[in-house]
C-alpha cells in the first residue's frame, strides 16, 4: 500500500518538475541564429574559423540555445542582436557538464576578440558581452567535451543574471548546508550516546552533502578553476564514500551478521572494491568515472531494494520504511541517469532533481531513525510495564511501597513546584543584574553615551556588514577645542559637565536608531553612521559643530564658549582597509582641523597607509 501512494506521488513530482523553467522576461537583446562548424573544421584556430566560408557552417534547427555537441572540438557561431538604440551589456551563459574540457568564446564586432569565461558554482561558464546600439554582434563559441551531449546557451540583462544565480545559490546553500546541519546533529548524538550506527549515518549525510555540492556545480575545479586536473576527481571518490556508509549502516541498523551469517564478509568484499576503485579514478577519464560512479550508486541501491524486500519477507521491523525510502532514492537516481541519454524535460531537469532527490531522502533517514527510536522506547516502556506487573504480584511489600510512593508524591511535587519558583525568581534576579551588568560595562558613567569597549565591538560589526552589503560606513572623531584650558581655568568638574553637554549635543544629532555616538577616551567622541556617506556624515559633523558653537554653555554663572572639531571618513569597501584604517582616517582629518585653526569638520580619504596621529588634546 505505501509503495503504491509512492509511486503516484512520483509521477506528480515528475509532472511538476516537467513544468517548471526559468521565467525570463522579454528584451532587445536576442539569439538570431546558431550555426555549428563541419566536423573537418574542429582543429582549426580562431583566426581561421572567422575567415571560413558560410557553405561551411550548419545552422541549428532544433532551438537557437541549444548547442548539439560531439566528442572533441565543436565550434558554434552564435548572432546576437541588440534592438535599443543605446548600449547594452549581456550575460553570457553555457550549461555544461563534467566531460567539458574546455570552453573559450570570443566577440567579431568587428575586432577579433577573446571574452573571459567564469566558471560558476552551478556547472555553468559565465560571461560579459558587451553590445553597440542597434547592431548585430557574431560571437564564436568552441567547446571541447569528451562525449555527445546537447547543452542551452543563454543571453541574460545583468540583472535577470544576478536574479538567477542569487536563487540558485540560496536553493542549493539551503539544501546543502541543510545536510550539513543534519549530519552534525547526528554527530553530536554518536559522541554523546555512542551509538555507531549514528556514526555511520552521520558520516553519510556529510558525504552525500558533498556529492551533492559537486554534482549541483560546487566541485573542486570550481574552487581551483587553474587545475583541470581537477576536473571530476571529487565525484567518484564522495560517490564511493557515501556509498559505503550507506552500507555499513544498513549492516548496523538490521544487525545483518544475525540475519546472514556471511553478511560481514559480504559487506567487507564490497567495501574494499569500492576503496579500490577510488583509488584508481584518478588515473581513468572523466566520463568513465562518471559512467562508473552512476553504476555503483544505482547498483548499491538496488542491492538496498531487494535487501529491503527480503527483510520484509522476514517481517523485520522498520523494513517496509527501509524499502520504501531505498526505491524512492533508485527511481530518482534511475530518472537523473536517465536525463543524461534521455531528451525529456521532466528528466533533464538534474539540479531540481538532485535536490529533491537528496532532500527526501534525507527526510525520511531521519524519519526512519525517529521510528527506530520509538520502537526502542515503547519496548523498552513495555518491558517497564511487564516487570512492574510481576512484581506486584509476587512481592506484597511492594504494594504497600508504591502506596507509600503515592502519598507522598503529592507533597514531593508540591516541594519541588515551591523550588522550581524560588529557583525562577532568582535567575530573573541575576538575569536583571546582568544585563545591568552589562549596560554598566559598555555605558560612559559621565557622559551617558557608549564607551570604548562597545565601540570597538560595534565598529568591527558594522564595518563587517558594511563589507558584506556594499554599503557606506562613515566614521566622524569629534573633540573639544582647548580643553585643556577650560579645565586649568574652571576646574575639572567644569571639564566633565562640558563633555556632559557635549554628548547631549550628539544624541540630538543623532536621528536614527542605527547611528552609534560612543566617548573614545578623554575629550574624544566618535560616532558611528551606517549606511551614510560622506556628505552625509559631513553635513551631520557640521550640523553638529554649528549646534556646539551656537550653545550658550552656563557653568556656576559663567558663560563658556566652547567648539569642536571633527575629522569624517568613508568606508566604501576599499581594498585592503580594516576597522582601524577608517579610524586613522578620521583622526588624521581630526588632526588637519586643529591645525587649520580648529572649529570645523575636515574630511580624509581612507588609505591602509595612514597611522593615528599624535594630536594635542587642547
Amino acid at each position: 500500500m505505501i509503495v503504491k501512494y509512492f509511486a503516484k506521488a512520483f509521477v506528480l513530482a515528475l509532472i511538476l518538475l516537467s513544468s517548471s523553467a526559468w521565467a525570463q522576461s522579454k528584451d532587445h537583446i536576442q539569439l538570431m541564429a546558431v550555426s555549428k562548424a563541419a566536423s573537418n573544421q574542429s582543429s582549426l584556430s580562431i583566426a581561421e574559423i572567422v575567415e571560413t566560408d558560410n557553405s561551411e557552417w550548419q545552422l541549428q534547427t532544433e532551438g537557437a540555445n541549444l548547442l548539439s555537441l560531439t566528442p572533441g572540438v565543436n565550434w558554434f557561431k552564435v548572432q546576437v542582436t541588440n534592438g535599443l538604440n543605446r548600449a547594452a551589456l549581456a550575460q553570457f551563459l553555457l550549461d555544461t557538464n563534467f566531460e567539458v574540457i574546455d570552453v573559450a568564446l570570443y566577440s567579431h564586432s568587428p575586432i577579433l576578440t577573446p571574452l573571459p569565461l567564469t566558471l560558476l558554482a552551478n556547472h555553468q561558464y559565465s560571461g560579459k558581452v558587451q553590445l553597440t546600439p542597434n547592431t548585430r554582434a557574431t560571437l564564436y563559441l568552441k567547446v571541447n567535451t569528451e562525449i555527445s551531449a546537447v547543452m542551452e546557451m543563454h543571453l541574460l540583462t545583468p540583472d535577470a543574471f544576478i536574479e538567477q544565480q542569487r536563487q540558485l545559490y540560496y536553493t542549493h546553500g539551503f539544501v546543502v548546508g541543510g545536510i550539513v546541519f543534519v549530519g552534525i546533529v547526528f554527530a553530536l548524538l554518536f559522541l554523546a550516546i555512542r551509538d555507531t550506527t549514528l556514526g555511520y549515518l552521520s558520516a553519510y549525510f556529510i558525504a552525500r552533502a558533498g556529492l551533492l555540492s559537486v554534482l549541483l556545480g560546487g566541485h573542486l575545479l570550481f574552487l581551483f578553476p587553474e587545475q583541470s586536473a581537477l576536473r571530476g576527481a571529487d565525484l567518484p571518490i564522495l560517490a564511493v564514500a557515501s556509498s559505503i556508509f550507506y552500507i555499513l549502516f544498513t549492516a548496523r541498523l538490521f544487525n545483518l551478521a544475525k540475519v546472514f551469517p556471511n553478511s560481514k564478509r559480504v559487506v567487507k568484499a564490497i567495501v574494499l572494491s569500492l576503496v579500490a576503485y577510488a583509488l584508481i579514478s584518478a588515473f581513468l577519464p572523466v566520463h568513465i568515472n562518471v559512467t562508473v560512479s552512476a553504476t555503483i550508486l544505482t547498483s548499491v541501491l538496488v542491492g538496498l531494494v531487494l535487501l529491503g524486500y527480503y527483510l520484509y519477507i522476514k517481517r523485520q521491523r522498520l523494513a517496509v520504511l527501509f524499502f520504501t525510502i531505498m526505491l524512492a532514492q533508485l527511481l530518482f537516481t534511475v530518472v537523473i541517469v536517465l536525463g543524461y541519454y534521455i531528451d525529456i524535460p521532466a528528466f533533464s531537469q538534474r539540479d531540481t532533481l538532485h535536490i529533491t532527490s537528496f532532500s527526501l531522502n534525507t527526510l525520511l533517514i531521519v524519519f526512519l531513525i525517529c521510528r527506530l527510536y520509538f520502537y526502542q522506547m515503547r519496548d523498552k516502556q513495555q518491558a517497564q510495564k511487564e516487570a512492574l506487573a510481576n512484581a506486584i504480584a509476587t512481592k506484597q511489600a511492594q504494594e504497600k511501597l508504591i502506596q507509600l510512593q503515592d502519598e507522598n508524591q503529592e507533597e514531593l511535587e508540591q516541594r519541588v513546584q515551591e523550588r522550581t519558583l524560588e529557583l525562577h525568581i532568582a535567575l530573573s534576579e541575576l538575569e536583571e543584574l546582568n544585563r545591568e551588568l552589562a549596560e554598566k560595562n559598555t555605558t560612559d558613567d559621565l557622559t551617558g553615551l557608549f564607551n570604548r569597549r562597545y565601540y570597538d565591538q560595534k565598529i568591527v560589526a558594522e564595518y563587517r556588514r558594511s563589507k558584506r552589503n556594499l554599503t557606506p560606513l562613515s566614521l566622524v572623531v569629534a573633540d573639544l577645542d582647548f580643553f585643556k584650558q577650560v579645565n586649568d581655568n574652571y576646574g575639572h568638574l567644569a571639564g566633565d559637565q562640558c563633555l556632559s553637554w557635549l554628548a547631549q549635543h550628539i544624541k540630538q544629532s543623532l536621528k536614527r536608531s542605527a547611528d552609534i555616538g560612543c566617548r573614545y577616551g578623554g575629550e574624544e567622541f566618535c560616532l558611528i553612521l551606517p549606511d551614510t556617506d560622506a556628505a552625509g556624515a559631513f553635513a551631520l559633523a557640521e550640523e553638529l559643530r554649528a549646534a556646539v558653537e551656537g550653545f550658550d554653555f552656563v557653568y556656576q554663572e559663567q558663560h563658556l564658549s566652547l567648539t569642536i572639531s571633527c575629522g569624517v571618513a568613508t568606508y566604501q569597501q576599499q581594498d585592503g582597509v580594516e576597522p582601524e584604517h577608517i579610524f586613522c582616517a578620521a583622526d588624521k582629518a581630526l588632526y588637519q582641523a586643529k591645525r587649520n585653526g580648529r572649529n570645523q569638520v575636515q574630511v580624509q580619504e581612507i588609505s591602509c597607509d595612514l597611522s593615528i596621529q599624535e594630536n594635542s588634546n587642547d
